[in-house]
């Protein structure tokens, strides 16, 4: 509200400055514009509410080099990639892949499937609403922008064609920033964000077995270490 009516204060200062009756009404216009503009479609909308969907696992696995080879070739086969990896020696290993949405459940059916999973979570944020928020005030600023766009061309007065020019520059610069924030959101509630952390499993010593002298030496070390233990 605080912005529309900044906007409005500003083309009512042009339009007093101008001088002229049409511009009244061109500033009456594009209020009703700015303020009237329909909301487009959003895409998915119909379906249900638009969630982005990320997934974070911890997994031990017995060859990491298997391991992540297989996970990758998984991914891709869904349409994914590997936006991210981190490489903490032979031991340790994480990667962030992202995938198509409707492939999501089929993601983590493949990354449950390389190793033993130590954990998991899975979370579906709903940015339904912000998305709407930012597409119609991104659509208002951009019939704002138009309605000053057409001040400019029929104002004649430097000052009054300095301020519509910083008006312009001031929505166009909130347009590119809503613009990005459209970028983003559409790529989140496309593409889900799979986070996997492999864990190489430690091999298992082989049982010791002694022959004679070997168990004697072990009960002479369990005999000596009891003689030698101070009981308070």
């Amino acid at each position: 509200m605080q912005n529309y009516l900044k906007q409005w204060a500003a083309l009512a200062l042009l339009c007093v400055l101008a001088g002229c009756s049409s511009h009244g009404r061109d500033l009456g216009v594009a209020a009703e514009s700015a303020t009237a503009a329909p909301s487009a479609p959003v895409q998915g909308k119909a379906s249900g509410r638009l969630l982005v969907w990320t997934a974070d696992f911890s997994l031990q696995v017995p060859d990491m080099s298997k391991a992540r080879n297989q996970l990758s070739e998984r991914m891709l086969a869904l349409g994914g990639y590997v936006e991210e990896k981190s490489d903490y020696g032979e031991y340790s290993q994480s990667f962030v892949f992202r995938v198509p949405a409707d492939a999501f459940e089929a993601a983590l059916g493949s990354v449950e499937q390389s190793g033993k999973v130590l954990s998991r979570h899975v979370k579906g944020e709903d940015v339904t609403e912000q998305y709407v928020d930012v597409e119609t005030r991104l659509q208002n600023n951009i019939a704002l922008r138009d309605r000053l766009k057409e001040l400019l061309g029929k104002a004649r007065d430097i000052k009054d064609i300095l301020q519509i020019e910083n008006e312009l520059n001031r929505i166009q610069s909130e347009i590119d920033s809503m613009q990005a924030r459209m970028r983003i959101l559409k790529d989140q509630i496309q593409m889900a964000t799979v986070r996997v952390e492999l864990r190489q499993q430690e091999a298992q010593k082989p049982a010791t077995i002694y022959g004679p002298l070997g168990y004697l030496y072990k009960g002479t070390e369990w005999f000596v270490t009891k003689l030698f233990i101070i009981r308070e």
